[in-house]
């Protein structure tokens, strides 16, 4: 079926783990030598960032690119890993004595800059899961994860978590059968490792008590309920301490046109949305109204979660079903849902053909940030099938679409909020848009399959 073509696409690229040697400082620091009358010259784009984009290659291997957004030009490459919550440091592993330990470094993300390290019995490795990762918000526990394998039919998953500082072991997880298990956060003291258990056509979230060193039975979450759908890339309120996201549902509704209105859809085909107190364990959901789902595959998956910087509101928006929805994140009520411009993708019959003969390829795009709001506030940015759709969040109209001839997988905000990089890894591209007028400020080139930007350091 394609949903599990993508499912499994998108843990190949979560589960990616490389290591890289650190390359030299950006090259206008070093003496370079005078191009010949022939060289090709640079791009010149209008923007003068750094950003660091995590870059997944051929074969599963990631690494994170500091990218010069003037030229375009590689600054340095860093192993893949899990950074802390201000993007100022990174933790990075690497096998070691014959791949029977791991040494833990913990760089300077901005210079590449070994500042502390140490050393694990077995093999781990960073975990990356949708832009989240395994390190708490206080910076003192971080999670590793061994890579799933099979032993006598069974599958075997292990988690260690260690203090960040000294490398000591406070508690590890390790576990064979029928299920595997993927991160999905970490409480902001440390104490929670969250996990979904897939297995037995069903995903469910299951919490790993720290302090213990023990998995908890599935009620230990309370209000817990199953997956029902695909559920966006979730986001976290500003202190870490919720996690929101929306389950778009079961598009396969057991009711037919001839059962008439008195038939009653199941509750695992309910979209709604879903906010987890990662320190109290509980889960809290909100339906939304059941004409939201879609069986259109492509648009079904194009559902992104975006939260205000006060954490005191979320919006879910599909501009490829054209809808969006906000959530009083205190309340947990839906208060307002509108509709927004459909942003449609190419129906022309050469396209329709390629699905049918290959629809893997569809599985292709996996939107890892699709939205975002502006500093102020005032504004959503969001992908569509094609463009960038930005909704004012005043009264949830549409302002304006960008490059609405590109089909985009993540988005990311200088810190002033005046320049939007958007990925898009069907053209191989990041464009760079202006805020104020969306004006085109140039584009970039970009190595492998560019997941999602973790920092921009900006340069007037």
């Amino acid at each position: 079926m394609r949903p599990k073509r993508v499912v499994v696409l998108a843990l190949a690229f979560l589960l990616a783990a490389c290591s890289a040697e650190v390359a030299a400082p950006r090259p206008s620091e070093t003496p370079t030598a005078t191009p010949s009358p022939t060289a090709s010259p640079r791009p010149t784009n209008a923007a003068n960032d750094v950003i660091y984009l995590r870059s997944v290659a051929s074969g599963g291997v990631a690494n994170i690119v500091a990218i010069d957004a003037r030229t375009g030009e590689t600054l340095r490459t860093l192993p893949d890993g899990s950074p802390s919550f201000d993007r100022a440091t990174l933790f990075t592993t690497e096998d070691a004595n014959g791949s029977t330990r791991t040494i833990v470094r913990r760089l300077e993300i901005g210079s590449g800059r070994e500042l502390a390290s140490f050393t694990l019995d077995r093999t781990y490795h960073a975990v990356w899961a949708g832009g989240q990762t395994a390190l708490s918000r206080d910076g003192r526990h971080l999670a590793l994860s061994i890579s799933p394998y099979q032993e006598s039919g069974d599958w075997v998953t292990g988690f260690r978590v260690v203090d960040a500082g000294t490398g000591a072991t406070i508690a590890t997880l390790d576990l064979k059968g029928k299920s595997t298990y993927g991160f999905v956060a970490m409480s902001p003291d440390g104490r929670s490792l969250y996990l979904n258990q897939f297995g037995e056509g069903a995903t469910g979230p299951r919490v790993f008590d720290v302090p213990s060193s023990t998995l908890l039975p599935a009620t230990a979450i309370a209000g817990a309920v199953s997956q029902s759908g695909f559920r966006a890339i979730p986001v976290f309120s500003p202190d870490g301490r919720w996690m929101f996201t929306l389950d778009a549902g079961n598009p396969n509704s057991y009711c037919t046109s001839w059962d008439g209105p008195r038939c009653t859809p199941k509750a695992d085909e309910q979209p709604y949305f879903l906010a987890v107190d990662l320190v109290s364990r509980r889960m809290l959901t909100v339906p939304v109204p059941m004409e939201q789902r879609s069986s259109d595959f492509e648009k079904y998956l194009l559902w992104s979660v975006a939260v205000t910087p006060d954490g005191a509101t979320v919006y879910a928006i599909n501009p490829a079903l054209g809808l969006i929805d906000e959530f009083d994140a205190r309340q947990m009520t839906l208060r307002r849902t509108s509709s927004v411009p459909v942003s449609r993708a190419d129906q022309g019959v050469l396209a329709a053909v390629g699905r049918f003969f290959f629809p893997v390829a569809d599985a292709k795009r996996y939107v890892t940030s699709g939205a975002l709001l502006s500093p102020s506030g005032d504004r959503i940015y969001t992908v569509g099938s094609k463009g960038i759709v930005v909704v004012n969040t005043s009264d949830l109209s549409s302002r304006a679409v960008w490059q609405s001839d590109w089909e985009f997988d993540g988005v990311a905000l200088t810190p002033d909020g005046e320049r939007l990089y958007a990925v898009s890894n069907a053209k191989g591209k990041i464009a760079i848009i202006a805020t104020r007028d969306g004006r085109n400020l140039g584009e970039l080139k970009i190595p492998g399959f560019g997941e999602t930007i973790i920092r921009i350091d900006s340069s007037p």
